[in-house]
């Protein structure tokens, strides 16, 4: 497993928040385990502990471009910061003009919105459409934070906008939990048909049991994850801090996703754990 140590990997799912500067949704009081601040220089600790040198910021909050301002300009203090996915309202008329302001910043990678805070045929809605035509011709790729009943109406969509490209974060959040695949295998093997959708090898450690999940717990989503999309459209994300919710620190989740990768060559790992992310995201990682 040390392997890894040869290569500066990239974490393409991060979080950090200040519950002082945002109001947030979430988390709330309830999730005592993350509802305090998480700062890069937390991130930063945690990463001198595994071969991760690089990283990619996710947003919290939707339609606020400031978080992801607030995130772009602590990246000169931590250049660890790679890139930053942003919260932009997709339907508002003056998309455009936020685009313009935004793409100003080099780190400014990607376009992500919360789904479930919307019904779950939002995605499907046309003035959703319209926004996602525009990120199509400006080739910003769009993170799509599903879970299994948002599937159904995943391939109509991908399928509209072949250049754009999409990536599912979590694996889309199966029912690990519950042990259950089917429904989730299905839907997730017809949206990998779409070459222009990419998925994230993350937030597994939160849909398990929080407190006695165990590594094989994953391995038949992972395996399923992997022979659907193929090594070359997946991709390592941490989720940190939210993996905290299941006792699982940073390290614990990146020696996770290695045991679990174990029979992996390591030309691939590269790419899980590197490459992908970095040309997904078109990141300079100099």
């Amino acid at each position: 497993m040390s392997d890894l140590y040869e290569i500066d990997c990239v974490d393409s799912h991060f979080h950090i928040w200040d519950l002082k500067k945002f109001q947030y949704p979430w988390p709330t009081s309830a999730e005592e385990a993350i509802f305090q601040n998480f700062s890069p220089h937390d991130l930063e600790t945690n990463l001198t502990k595994t071969p991760v040198r690089h990283a990619v910021f996710i947003q919290c909050l939707n339609g606020t471009p400031d978080e992801a301002k607030w995130v772009i300009s602590q990246a000169e203090k931590y250049p660890f910061i790679k890139g930053v996915v942003a919260g932009i309202d997709l339907t508002s008329p003056k998309l455009p003009e936020v685009l313009d302001d935004m793409q100003k910043y080099a780190l400014f990678k990607g376009v992500r919105h919360i789904l479930e805070m919307e019904k779950p045929d939002w995605i499907i809605r046309e003035d959703v459409h319209t926004g996602l035509k525009v990120l199509e011709e400006r080739e910003i790729p769009y993170d799509l934070l599903l879970r299994p009943p948002h599937l159904k109406y995943i391939p109509s969509v991908v399928s509209k906008f072949p250049r754009l490209k999409f990536v599912v974060d979590h694996i889309a959040m199966p029912y690990v939990k519950d042990k259950k695949i089917d429904g989730w295998r299905e839907e997730i093997a017809e949206i990998a048909k779409y070459p222009n959708v990419y998925c994230k090898l993350s937030g597994l450690v939160t849909e398990g049991d929080w407190n006695c999940w165990k590594a094989g717990d994953f391995q038949p989503y992972i395996d399923h994850v992997l022979a659907c999309f193929g090594i070359d459209r997946c991709m390592f994300g941490s989720d940190w801090p939210v993996c905290n919710l299941a006792k699982a620190d940073y390290k614990t989740v990146f020696d996770l996703l290695q045991s679990l990768l174990s029979s992996m060559t390591f030309e691939d790992k590269k790419k899980i754990f590197k490459l992908n992310a970095a040309n997904f995201y078109k990141l300079d990682l100099n």
